[in-house]
């Protein structure tokens, strides 16, 4: 739709200023809304939380634990994820990604591949990040058989 050319040329500049300016308007609300919503689906989930921190696969848990253990681990934290969350069955659903912090205060992104699998996410490559020294494990020792 454009302006008849009879109009004066300062008259059609106009014009399309505003039209610019409403399209910015709009196209800026659809970006924040994508990126507000690109935001809130990021989930963490520290293994710290007493939640996680008992799980036999996560206890002792790094980036640089082999690959099927913090595949393990990470799937069984995805697990209870889902079972505490409010929505179980839409949780953390196959191709999703959360970011998981190892007891050690390391972390690194997963990807859901399985939900059904003991094995069910794996870590994304290179995007292990190592412990900065702040977390720390609490760990008691016992005496095996009586002895001190």
């Amino acid at each position: 739709m454009s302006l008849p050319k009879n109009i004066p040329l300062t008259k059609r500049l106009r014009w399309d200023r505003k039209r610019v300016v409403e399209r910015s308007r709009h196209w800026f609300w659809i970006l924040l809304f994508v990126a507000y919503a690109a935001a809130a689906t990021t989930i963490a989930i520290d293994t710290l939380n007493p939640r996680y921190r008992d799980l036999s696969q996560v206890a002792l848990t790094t980036v640089d634990s082999a690959d099927h253990v913090r595949m393990s681990g990470a799937s069984q934290v995805a697990a209870v994820y889902r079972a505490s969350s409010g929505t179980p069955f839409s949780a953390l659903p196959s191709g999703s990604s959360f970011r998981i912090i190892w007891p050690d205060g390391s972390s690194e992104t997963v990807v859901v591949v399985d939900p059904k699998a003991v094995t069910g996410s794996q870590p994304l490559p290179g995007s292990q990040q190592a412990a900065s020294g702040k977390a720390s494990v609490d760990v008691d020792l016992k005496p095996v058989s009586g002895q001190r």
